[in-house]
């Protein structure tokens, strides 16, 4: 399987904070099944601020140490970043680290309230410069578990959703749970991915999440999510997806909508 969340990198956000630390972390990828793993260190979020040398750097110096361990998993570099409207420059002059490098597929670190404003200009935007987003955990925005039609227009203008292992197997709450499962249902989940940060609290396990997303999607698609959806994104390649659905409301809330 390929991880393509995993904050396994030492000391440079608030993830794994010591390389033992990390190939612990490793270990349990490993005996889970895992054998790819894209480093995300968070970035641009008024916190941690890593530049793509330095991703590149300590993935290198991570993989050196794995191969010395004799530990089967390999790790390519990428960063969970947080929505700025000046990333598109960033990312064609290099100061952001898109997936795998690859100046494709970037990884956007949604907040867990609300939505920005003049985000469907900023995605047409991205799109007409050939960058496909994928959003972070869009399961634990607030906004999006009111109403999961907002990432249905999000993923019509181009755009694609992982979310979080946890989040499916409720160990983020109930209603990340309630609100990925919708996803899955609607097919507005692309892929699922650890979002790892640690060994005990939050760690890089995907098959628990794999067996429940089957439930729901069928277990052929599941596997897709873990494996040939998450590759054609390190690859830089355009993938295949299910038609997205958009959620019916209730008479209710339409009404609510209304007001």
């Amino acid at each position: 399987m390929i991880d393509i969340h995993n904050h396994i990198l030492p000391g440079i956000d608030d993830g794994s904070d010591s390389p033992e630390k990390s190939i612990r972390m490793a270990k349990i990828a490993v005996d889970d099944g895992i054998r790819l793993i894209v480093a995300t260190p968070h970035c641009n979020n008024g916190v941690y601020q890593v530049s793509p040398g330095k991703i590149i750097e300590e993935v290198n110096r991570l993989n050196r140490l794995l191969q010395d361990k004799g530990i089967p998993l390999k790790v390519l570099p990428g960063a969970d970043i947080h929505i700025d409207f000046n990333l598109i420059e960033a990312i064609k002059t290099g100061k952001v680290m898109t997936v795998n490098n690859n100046q494709r597929y970037i990884m956007l670190e949604l907040p867990d309230y609300g939505v920005p404003q003049h985000l469907s200009d900023f995605l047409w935007e991205m799109n007409l410069n050939g960058i496909t987003p994928v959003f972070t955990h869009p399961e634990r925005n607030t906004a999006i578990q009111d109403d999961i039609n907002i990432l249905h227009g999000f993923i019509m203008q181009g755009a694609l959703s992982q979310i979080t292992a946890m989040s499916l197997t409720g160990e983020f709450g109930k209603n990340p749970r309630k609100c990925a499962l919708s996803l899955l249902k609607y097919n507005l989940a692309h892929v699922i991915a650890t979002d790892a940060h640690s060994v005990r609290r939050r760690p890089p396990v995907l098959s628990n999440a794999l067996k429940a997303a089957g439930e729901i999607v069928g277990d052929d698609y599941a596997l897709r999510m873990v494996t040939e959806i998450p590759d054609g994104i390190i690859k830089g390649s355009r993938v295949s997806l299910p038609e997205p659905k958009s959620r019916k409301l209730c008479f209710f809330e339409k009404l609510l909508s209304r007001n």
